[in-house]
């Protein structure tokens, strides 16, 4: 089949399937739209009347609620008002009410009264056992708290549904205590529910929930675990009636009854009408858009590009660049025809152009004062230029011999970077370390690709390399002048104050003391006054040299100046370690000073703080242990003290 056969074919079928997708998506999203408006409908009439049935019940509770706090009231319940019911629960009041039953009971629990009422009849009927044994369900055995609000709520009641309003009852002052409880009941007849479905206007139906007549699985749906939830369900009956389900729980919080409304599907049976009407007019349409296009697309695109692949497959049997595709155009197929009769033009001045660059880059690469080589996957050099023979000191064929993993000075470091380049296919800066012929490490940079040889599965590595050895060596000269003191090799005070605050926060985590000491020199301004500054160089020198050698590899001293050191002794057990230690180092610093000609050696004022006994920051510790030095110079000098606390003055230990 040719490709315009094809084309055209493909064409007609994605037209189908788009026009299928598409009525069908659509039929599918609109369905759904007129689903859900039919569901919002039916739920906002389900939300009307369940309202009027909460209307019903807060009528109730206003009715209960003025009853319970009438003083007529409590004083019947308390014995006191003895034509109370002969006066006040007449068939009027029933009537006004609307209520089917009244009764009154004490503190304790115990019925006074009830009268019940038969709205239809007009008249007064008998309490029956089971009626007044439901509402005994309800009632407390005693007394509501005056502060408690009334409950309503639904209730079975000698076998019917009933609203229920029970309130407790306390004088008109509404002041505690509560003398007994207040109980009103409205039955669900017949009647009252057709009032109640005359009031919203909709056909209500309440339903027990073991009424045969309940859809088993809706009544599932709607009992839930959450009783403090009234669960609604909309379930379409058939074609044209759709009805809505409200769950009610009684007065116990058990689901009671099921309210329920059928209404008639306007709104579903009008969108199905117009989505079959917009389906017949989209197919239509589309059959007219798909010919159209068809049609369109063969004359305009098909047939046009077919003359185009002939006149380049015979430009490409003659093997003839200098021949042009004739067909012209100002659209698309038009640009494709110019740019491919440019491609034709441009092949022999890249031919001239390809061989121009290949001389170019032979240039660059041997003149380059940066090592550039190639290797194979295998690490063989394939070609190195000039810089790389020099670096290394070898002859070139030495080179071309090697492979690139045996110039580096560590196998971990060849490893590392081939796991590197393999991760992104080049590497920029990468630091490696690597050996000269004669031995000599070289610090380099390698900058490296990765690229496939046109045609086959293999790669070849091209990098530069960079010797940095004299930069880093410059670079690590810096940073040591930086925090150390030219003269004796000690940190310097900036140094000394970062390392204090790593080894508070070390002694604070290990739970340890670190000991600050705070030392200067005794007389040394006579040291350069009688021998002179160089030779008191020479003594600070020998001086660090010594307390170096006094303390422990994990003790830091500093110098801060002048004649004045600092010395840090981390985890340290308790004072006595700091004091030995300073015994130790007054003892080395008597030692003649040979350099400088001092025979009798050098007395030192040393002063201790301890963290956390003496503060708990780098900034008290040292000012701390500055106090305790002073202190032995005002004393004499040549001996050590530690800050005291109780006099915020330095004592001995």
């Amino acid at each position: 089949m040719r490709l315009r056969t094809q084309v055209l074919v493909g064409l007609a079928v994605v037209a189908a399937i788009a026009v299928a997708l598409f009525i069908s998506v659509g039929t599918l999203y609109l369905r759904n739209q007129f689903l859900e408006m039919e569901r919002m409908d039916v739920r906002r009439n389900l939300d009307t009347a369940r309202n009027a049935v909460s209307t019903e019940l807060a009528g109730m509770e206003t009715a209960s609620h003025d009853w319970a706090a009438w003083d007529d009231t409590f004083e019947f319940v308390q014995g006191k008002n003895p034509r109370f019911i002969e006066d006040n629960l007449t068939a009027e009041t029933f009537a006004n009410l609307r209520l089917n039953l009244m009764a009154l009971y004490d503190g304790s629990g115990r019925l006074v009264d009830a009268r019940a009422f038969d709205l239809e009849e007009g008249v007064s009927t008998a309490t029956s056992a089971d009626m007044m044994g439901a509402l005994r369900t309800i009632v407390p055995t005693t007394p509501l708290p005056a502060d408690t609000a009334g409950r309503t709520g639904l209730l079975l009641i000698d076998g019917s549904l009933a609203l229920v309003a029970i309130h407790p009852i306390l004088a008109s002052t509404h002041k505690p205590p509560a003398r007994g409880t207040l109980v009103l009941v409205r039955t669900l007849t017949a009647a009252e529910v057709l009032r109640l479905s005359a009031k919203v206007i909709l056909p209500l139906v309440f339903r027990m929930m073991d009424d045969p007549r309940s859809d088993p699985g809706v009544v599932a749906a709607l009992t839930g675990d959450d009783a403090t939830q009234m669960p609604t369900a909309v379930v379409p009956v058939s074609e044209e009636v759709v009805a809505a389900y409200s769950l009610w729980r009684d007065l116990h919080g058990t689901p009671i009854a099921v309210l329920a409304i059928n209404m008639p599907r306007i709104t579903y049976m009008a969108g199905m009408r117009t989505l079959a009407a917009l389906t017949n007019a989209a197919l239509g349409t589309f059959a007219l858009l798909a010919g159209g296009f068809l049609l369109f697309t063969d004359r305009r695109v098909l047939r046009r590009m077919a003359k185009i692949t002939h006149r380049v497959a015979q430009i490409a049997r003659d093997k003839d660049p200098s021949s042009r595709v004739g067909e012209e155009g100002k659209d698309e197929l038009g640009g494709l025809v110019t740019n491919i009769n440019g491609m034709l033009a441009a092949i022999d001045e890249s031919n001239t152009a390809l061989a121009q660059s290949e001389r170019r880059y032979h240039n660059l690469f041997d003149s380059s004062r940066d090592p550039i080589y190639i290797t194979a996957e295998d690490g063989h050099f394939v070609d190195v230029n000039p810089a790389l023979v020099e670096l290394f000191g070898y002859s070139r064929d030495e080179i071309m011999a090697k492979t690139a993993g045996e110039l580096y000075a560590r196998s971990e470091d060849r490893d590392a970077f081939r796991e590197a380049i393999a991760a992104k296919g080049f590497v920029t800066s990468y630091p490696v370390t690597l050996r000269k012929k004669n031995g000599a490490l070289v610090r380099c940079l390698l900058t490296t690709i990765t690229e496939k040889l046109p045609g086959t599965e293999e790669r070849v590595y091209q990098g530069i390399i960079r010797d940095v050895t004299e930069l880093l060596r410059q670079q690590e000269e810096l940073t040591f002048l930086a925090s150390h003191d030219p003269l004796t090799g000690l940190l310097t005070r900036s140094a000394l104050n970062d390392v204090l605050t790593l080894e508070i926060a070390r002694a604070k985590r290990n739970l340890e003391r670190l000991a600050v000491f705070y030392l200067d020199l005794d007389r040394f301004k006579q040291v350069n006054d009688i021998h002179g500054h160089e030779a008191g160089d020479r003594v600070l020198r020998e001086v660090a040299a010594r307390l170096r050698e006094a303390l422990r590899a994990s003790d830091t001293v500093a110098r801060l100046g002048g004649d004045e050191f600092v010395a840090l002794l981390p985890g340290i057990d308790s004072p006595r370690d700091a004091e030995l230690a300073a015994g130790k180092i007054l003892g080395t610093l008597r030692d003649a000073f040979h350099a400088a000609e001092l025979a009798r050696g050098l007395s030192v004022s040393i002063g201790i703080a301890l963290y956390p006994d003496d503060g708990d920051d780098g900034t008290r510790l040292l000012q701390r242990a500055d106090a305790a030095m002073y202190n032995v110079k005002n004393r004499g000098r040549n001996g050590w003290k530690r800050y005291d606390h109780r006099t915020n003055n330095p004592s001995p230990v």
